[in-house]
Formats: structure tokens, C-alpha cells, sequence
């Protein structure tokens, strides 16, 4: 690989790195939240 392609690569990984975390957070978070509702703790009345 070239030096111009080697940049190019290193640019889109590192800068593509922090959007992968957040979507892997929130589709953590909404999954969490969608098993909570199905199986979570039911209010007493």
C-alpha cells in the first residue's frame, strides 16, 4: 500500500472508531431498555 492509501485508511478507521461505540452503546442501551419492559418488574396494585 502506498503512504497516500495508508493515510487514507488510518483517517476513515479513527474517525469512524467513536461513532461505532456510540451506535454499539445506544443499540446496548435500547435492547436493554425493550428486555426490561417485556420482563421487568410489574407494578403491585
Amino acid at each position: 500500500m502506498s503512504d497516500l492509501e495508508q493515510l487514507i485508511w488510518n483517517v476513515l478507521g479513527y474517525t469512524s472508531m467513536p461513532f461505532i461505540f456510540l451506535f454499539g452503546f445506544i443499540a446496548t442501551a435500547l435492547v436493554a431498555v425493550v428486555i426490561l419492559k417485556i420482563f421487568g418488574a410489574k407494578p403491585k396494585n
